[in-house]
C-alpha cells in the first residue's frame, strides 16, 4: 500500500473515533446542553471530514496529499 493510502486510512480510523465519541457525548443526558451541542458541532465536522477523505483522487500528487493530510490531522486533534 502506498503511503498516501496508508495515511488516509489512519485519518478515516481517526475520524471514525471521534465520530463515535461525539455522538455518544451528545446523546449523553448527564452532559449539559451546551456541551451536547458542542459534541454535537463535533460530529458533523467528522463526518464531513470522512466526506472528504471518502473523495480524494489516489492519483494526488504527494505534494498535495500531504497538504490535505496536515490539515484534516489538524482538524481532528482538537476534536478528540
Amino acid at each position: 500500500m502506498r503511503t498516501f493510502e496508508r495515511h488516509i486510512t489512519s485519518l478515516r480510523s481517526q475520524a471514525l473515533a471521534v465520530l463515535a465519541a461525539n455522538q455518544a457525548r451528545a446523546a449523553d443526558q448527564s452532559l449539559s446542553q451546551i456541551d451536547r451541542q458542542v459534541a454535537t458541532f463535533n460530529a458533523r465536522e467528522a463526518h464531513a471530514v470522512l466526506g472528504i477523505l471518502d473523495n480524494l483522487k489516489p492519483n494526488l500528487g504527494p505534494e498535495e496529499a500531504r497538504k490535505i493530510t496536515a490539515r484534516i490531522r489538524t482538524l481532528l486533534e482538537w476534536d478528540v
